[in-house]
């Protein structure tokens, strides 16, 4: 695919079809989200016209976060998918220099900090934030280590409160150890312990 979109692409507005494309499978499908960030790295430095695909990648995400209150009333899953894509654009693509992109590092605590203080589609909402601190939680933190604290104090709110449901609590705690365990994975019995708590939550 990327051969063929490479060899075929002669415009700039046919390489702008192409990150849309991309763009819109990945957040309107979170479980291609991760694939489509391993594409758009390989893609990322392919230009046409002078403009880089990693260049209209970025602005796309930009045009999203600036939208995402919106995004958010009108489709619940495109705002989890956009922020779950987010996240793997982060965690997967490097810049020319190998280093990670850190123009996303504050609009990443942003959108999980509004996950975690979201009061319309509570459960979904942590499951994304809890899912995408496990991935890119040690990169975010080494980025920006006091956003960080400023975010597990919210989680630690969050999991201590008693009206908050008892899958939110779990996934919340499971955070909680990880960022204890310095983001290494967790003993495989806790693991297990936790997979069988969500799996009984969620029945």
């Amino acid at each position: 695919f990327m051969e063929e979109a490479q060899n075929s692409t002669n415009s700039e507005e046919m390489l702008g079809e192409i990150v849309k494309t991309i763009y819109q499978k990945a957040v309107m499908d979170r479980s291609f989200a991760s694939m489509a960030a391993k594409v758009c790295d390989k893609m990322a430095l392919f230009m046409v016209e002078g403009t880089k695909f990693r260049s209209l990648l970025l602005n796309m995400l930009q045009k999203d976060f600036t939208m995402r209150e919106e995004l958010q009333q009108r489709d619940v899953e495109r705002w989890l998918g956009f922020i779950t894509f987010l996240c793997e654009v982060f965690g997967t693509m490097r810049s020319s220099t190998g280093e990670p992109f850190r123009v996303l590092v504050c609009p990443i605590y942003t959108c999980l900090r509004e996950l975690l203080q979201s009061q319309d589609v509570k459960e979904d909402a942590v499951l994304c934030c809890s899912m995408e601190l496990q991935s890119t939680g040690r990169l975010l933190e080494e980025q920006l280590p006091e956003m960080m604290t400023e975010l597990l104090a919210i989680a630690r709110d969050k999991m201590l409160c008693p009206s908050e449901s008892m899958l939110t609590r779990s996934l919340l705690l499971e955070v909680i150890e990880l960022h204890a365990n310095n983001w290494n994975p967790l003993t495989p019995t806790i693991t297990q312990y936790y997979n069988k708590t969500i799996q009984k939550l969620t029945a």
